[in-house]
């Protein structure tokens, strides 16, 4: 049970984090495929915490980089919690800790389902390996893109697709994706009843970003 928990914490981190989404038109549009940040690009956020979370809010920066997993290049997440991973597809295969070891990986790599646009909805199973015990655990995802929207946060005012997931693990997720970051602007985790760990809330903010030109 130890076990199961501490791979549902770290879960609730990665699950369905990170999508690329674009926009910029005044009617929803169609994303077809991820666009990956250009190397460099660096993303402040803030993070608030609540219940199973713990407390508090926290700001953290990333930068993107390039880094190698299982003989393919892939762009990385850098930041001083951890390493999170991303095929040239948006998917994510591994987490890894702030010295880039690996805490668990995906199989299949997490990620949404291409094209993205309003109404769309999807299921798939996954298997997360949690590397310290060799431990593999399936769990099954469903999404749906909610809506075509505005949202604001401390970074500014940006158009977004509004995405909400739920998965078996009991956690819940929201949240808001631009293309002309590269990044998420805004998340929302919540671990229900359901979940390990207890019942508990957390939200990403974006506070400032850099992209090179």
């Amino acid at each position: 049970m130890k076990t199961t928990c501490s791979v549902k914490l770290y879960f609730a981190i990665a699950v369905l984090a990170l999508t690329l989404v674009s926009g910029g038109c005044a009617t929803a549009p169609k994303y077809e495929r991820f666009a990956t940040p250009p190397l460099g690009s660096t993303y402040t956020i803030a993070r608030s915490d609540t219940g199973s979370y713990g407390s508090g809010t926290t700001q953290i920066t990333m930068k993107i980089a390039e880094r190698m997993w299982e003989g393919k290049q892939v762009i990385a997440y850098v930041g001083p919690t951890g390493v999170t991973l991303s095929t040239p597809e948006g998917r994510w295969p591994a987490i890894l800790t702030p010295d880039e070891k690996p805490i668990f990986s995906f199989e299949p790599p997490i990620g949404y389902e291409f094209p993205l646009e309003v109404g769309k909805t999807w299921t798939k199973s996954y298997r997360v390996t949690v590397h310290a015990t060799k431990q593999t655990i399936p769990f099954d995802s469903t999404s749906k893109v909610e809506a075509y929207e505005d949202v604001t946060v401390p970074a500014g005012t940006f158009k977004a697709f509004k995405i909400s997931s739920s998965d078996t693990t009991g956690s819940e997720t929201v949240t808001w994706s631009s293309p002309e970051v590269g990044m998420w602007i805004k998340r929302v985790e919540t671990r229900t009843a359901k979940h390990a760990a207890g019942p508990g809330t957390r939200e990403i903010r974006l506070i400032s970003y850099t992209i090179p030109k």
